[in-house]
């Protein structure tokens, strides 16, 4: 069915069977160097102007500042932003991002559909000695209204990402627990129901250094999380979220994230789908 589905697609990065195998495995898949320093600094470039308010097409609805800092002693309104989520809609860089076609052609891989959407987006600033730890948690466990369960995030290094400035930490293997209630508002408290299972050797915690323009792919299910920035230097990261177009919404559950309406990535749509 995969074969069929690309026939008459030129893809422009194929996967080796070994790292589609990895990726089912573990959950993850790292691609190193896979955006061209070129491309990285114009997204640099770009994060710098929304975050210090130089545009005018990206609302400020669309940021969100750092739990434990006083804005009003800080000088720069930059150093102050937590995250900045759903900006590919309004932002024509960011968008182009999203639909670069080596990330789409392992999202494709992956997902094993040329049928693709974007669900969201988030750039997570993570500034120097005041970047919040990320606990713990599924994406998944909060996008609860959207089937099947199997997202992509496609978590772009846009600088060096390393255990002192608070990279991505993953369990390895965990997506195929199913959902564990770990989502942003419980993951704290409920983590401690899943922490048994972290003696078993198979369940170890990875971290994931990351060079700027190396690419981290994780399935929605994935327990992730990240450490505080105790550097002096940045650690942003731009996490794009893919979905197969064939995905479908369940409108009955109203506790999930109010989000902008789903992009079309690649390929088609599908009619009572997302």
């Amino acid at each position: 069915m995969f074969l069929e589905i690309f026939r008459g697609f030129s893809m422009k990065f194929t996967l080796t069977e070994a790292q589609k195998a990895s990726y089912f495995r573990n959950g993850y898949l790292v691609v190193e160097g896979l955006i061209s320093g070129d491309q990285i600094e114009r997204l640099k470039h770009q994060s710098e102007l929304i975050g210090d308010n130089k545009v005018d097409h990206v609302p400020n609805s669309s940021t969100q500042v750092e739990p434990d800092i006083d804005i009003k002693l800080c000088s720069e309104k930059n150093l102050t932003l937590r995250k900045l989520y759903d900006i590919a809609v309004y932002d024509q860089t960011f968008w182009k991002h999203v639909i670069n076609e080596k990330i789409v052609d392992v999202v494709s891989q992956l997902l094993e559909t040329n049928d693709i959407k974007l669900y969201g987006d988030q750039l997570f600033m993570k500034n120097p000695e005041v970047g919040s730890e990320i606990y713990w948690h599924q994406d998944s466990a909060s996008w609860k209204d959207i089937f099947p369960k199997d997202l992509i995030t496609a978590w772009t290094a846009l600088d060096n990402a390393t255990l002192e400035n608070g990279c991505l930490k993953f369990i390895p293997g965990s997506h195929r627990f199913g959902t564990l209630g770990l989502d942003y508002d419980s993951r704290e408290k409920k983590m401690e129901k899943f922490l048994p299972l972290l003696n078993f050797n198979q369940w170890k915690i990875q971290d994931i250094e990351l060079t700027p323009g190396s690419v981290s792919f994780h399935h929605s299910l994935l327990v992730h999380g990240s450490g505080r920035n105790l550097s002096s230097s940045r650690r942003r990261g731009y996490a794009a979220h893919y979905m197969r177009a064939l995905s479908w919404k369940d409108d009955r559950i109203t506790d999930a994230p109010k989000m902008p309406k789903f992009c079309q990535v690649r390929g088609k749509s599908y009619e009572n789908c997302v």
